[in-house]
């Protein structure tokens, strides 16, 4: 076997990594719509298709730690605290309304005022885990950057 066939050269490698990403990105969208089959229309317990739901979460908080500190381009030093506090206040809307959606129209169960809060304070915890995450990952790859320039 010759030396050339492990050698790809740049026009290669790009499109290996196009092919790539569109079959990550099929794959993904694939295990999420076979997720929600499971769960809302074959009203499988959540036994079943529960591995699944945490492989697309875990793949989807370590894709966007990856692209924060990869790409470098986010300095969390000089983002204002105006937008952090607006993202961080539509991430919490975000995940509590998909949540209540969720519960009172997927799964039609109602949700009383104690249930509300608890899954508000829930919501309120896990996005500022991901907000601290994401945000220490961008400011680990801003100085990764910085270093590379220099």
């Amino acid at each position: 076997m010759s030396k050339r066939f492990l050698k790809l050269d740049e026009r290669e490698n790009r499109i290996v990594r196009r092919i790539s990403s569109v079959l990550y990105i099929v794959t993904l969208y694939s295990l999420i719509g076979i997720q929600l089959y499971r769960q809302f229309v074959l009203n499988q317990p959540s036994e079943e298709w529960n591995d699944i739901a945490i492989l697309i979460s875990i793949n989807a908080i370590v894709w966007i730690g990856s692209l924060l500190y990869l790409s470098g381009i986010v300095n969390p030093q000089v983002v204002r605290i105006r937008y952090l506090i607006f993202g961080f206040t539509g991430f919490v809307l975000l995940g509590l309304a998909f949540t209540i959606f969720k519960y009172s129209i997927l799964l039609e169960q109602t949700l009383s005022v104690r249930q509300l809060l608890d899954t508000f304070f829930t919501v309120l915890k896990i996005s500022a885990v991901l907000i601290g995450f994401w945000g220490f990952l961008a400011y680990l790859g801003n100085k990764r950057m910085e270093k590379r320039i220099r």
